[in-house]
């Protein structure tokens, strides 16, 4: 009988094949020993070899069913049919229908791969990440691939994996992505991540209040301030009817901590370092940002959100990232018109009064980045797969293909993060803005709405209190300062930040 085939990815285990079983002479009858004289009363000595044969056989035959079912059968129901590899990809943002296009063709063009696509709610996200990632073991549900924001990196990089340097060639993160990336997502030499996307601030203004005030887009800081001083319209009350500008304050603006990053960036503050000269800058922006609720008065407490303000036509000059236009057209409830432009700057040249910058060579070119990136699980065992579909998905092909399918459902899709399809967003009036600047633009740990949980909601609550202290009860910025300075150094300890 030929031995029997099993296919399975497990080692093989040994046992005896029916032909290993001694071959015995068939008789048609017991054979009685004759060396010696039976007795009568005693058993009679007598030759099994046909019973022996029989249960031998059936035992093989059981055994090798057995092996067929739990090594072939059972795995094959599970895996439906083949040995696939199955990635979990965690994603947050993405419409399950913009990304599941993909993820089919990937899949037809590698039918040995199965990519289950979770969009997870933005609720405790990050802690639910962090603690998969560093704790998860070996459960069947952990995200061999995942979403995360680009200043989370100190939060998760004990489950980060390195990216292959191959990898990052192929998809040409050194030479083809806005250089924001490299000092976001590149850590010791090594890219921790592939985004997919791009995204941070711009200045977005009522075209209608500015043609009637003949006031011009500006440039600079100086020229904002003194713009939204001419803009804003008070009622016999003193009540702003029209604000300038949303700025000065915390709790009704919205993107006030990335407002006051860029104005961080741009003054050349090094935040985590604790000495006179950093204090001081530090000091210094925060009087410019309070400026415009305590001294300029373009902005106040009892408004509504600065969002909602400028989507019913009240107020000039609104600072947000891209996704805000979606807002502003379901909020709007008349017809709104508007641009978005580059964000203001400030002089580079020292001792150049405020009313004399107008050229933009003696203006910074700083700009304020935020962004979300595609990960993989260091403790995966799939980290070959994820990365190969990474490259697969960062493609220009792949790319286009989910802009396409987002601009479906609203008006644009995320802005690419590679520079050589930057022209199809400079083609925008929308997007134009934030592309101008990305390569340009910074980022730190006051990106608001990740949701984290952790850094940038705590840095922020240490920046806030500082901001309300000064306006809403009257401290200098100098006096805020030791407690603000006090909170940062508590999070530079508590994340190892550097």
């Amino acid at each position: 009988m030929p031995e029997l085939e099993i296919k399975s990815p497990l080692p093989p285990r040994r046992f005896e094949s029916i032909e290993t079983i001694p071959p015995t002479n068939p008789v048609a009858e017991p054979k009685v020993e004759t060396s010696y004289q039976s007795k009568p009363g005693l058993p009679v000595k007598t030759s099994h070899a046909f019973n022996v044969v029989v249960p031998a056989i059936v035992i093989g035959l059981i055994v090798a069913i057995i092996l067929l079912v739990v090594k072939v059968l059972i795995p094959g129901i599970k895996g439906g049919g083949n040995n696939k590899t199955i990635l979990n990809y965690w994603g947050l943002w993405e419409e399950p229908a913009v990304i599941q296009a993909i993820i089919a063709e990937y899949e037809s063009k590698n039918p040995n791969v199965k990519i289950n696509y979770v969009r997870n709610q933005k609720t405790n996200y990050r802690t639910r990440l962090q603690a998969r990632l560093e704790n998860g073991g070996e459960k069947d549900d952990n995200p061999d691939i995942f979403r995360y924001h680009s200043t989370w990196i100190p939060m998760l990089k004990n489950g980060m994996a390195k990216m292959p340097a191959d990898t990052a060639k192929n998809i040409g993160l050194d030479n083809d992505y806005y250089e924001t990336y490299k000092n976001t997502i590149k850590v010791g030499g090594s890219w921790l991540g592939v985004p997919l996307m791009y995204d941070g601030l711009s200045l977005f203004y009522n075209k209608d209040l500015l043609d009637s005030a003949q006031v011009a887009i500006p440039k600079s800081w100086w020229d904002l301030e003194m713009a939204a001083n001419k803009l804003t319209v008070r009622d016999e009350n003193g009540k702003i009817k029209i604000a300038g500008a949303a700025l000065g304050l915390v709790d009704n603006v919205d993107h006030w901590s990335d407002i006051l990053g860029l104005m961080l960036k741009q003054g050349g503050v090094d935040v985590l370092t604790d000495d006179t000269e950093n204090n001081k800058k530090l000091a210094d922006v925060l009087t410019f940002y309070t400026l415009f609720r305590s001294k300029d008065h373009v902005w106040d407490e009892i408004l509504p959100p600065s969002t909602e303000m400028f989507a019913n036509g009240k107020l000039a000059f609104y600072f947000a990232p891209s996704w805000r236009v979606f807002n502003i057209e379901e909020m709007k409830k008349g017809t709104i018109n508007y641009g978005i432009t580059t964000l203001p700057q400030l002089p580079t040249l020292k001792d150049v009064p405020p009313d004399q910058v107008n050229n933009e060579a003696n203006l910074t070119n700083i700009h304020w980045g935020s962004y979300w990136v595609e990960g993989v699980n260091q403790n995966s065992k799939k980290q070959k797969e994820a990365w190969k579909f990474l490259e697969f998905l960062s493609s220009k092909e792949s790319l286009e293909k989910m802009y396409s399918g987002a601009a479906q459902m609203r008006e644009f899709g995320e802005i690419y993060p590679r520079k050589s399809m930057r022209d199809s967003m400079l083609s925008n009036p929308k997007t134009k803005p934030f592309v101008s600047g990305a390569d340009n633009a910074m980022s730190w740990y006051l990106a608001s709405r990740t949701e984290d949980s952790g850094l940038n909601e705590e840095m922020s609550k240490y920046f806030g209190d500082a901001v309300n202290g000064i306006v809403l009860n009257n401290a200098t910025p100098e006096s805020v300062l030791p407690t603000l300075r006090s909170g940062i150094n508590q999070l530079v300890a508590k994340y190892k930040l550097k």
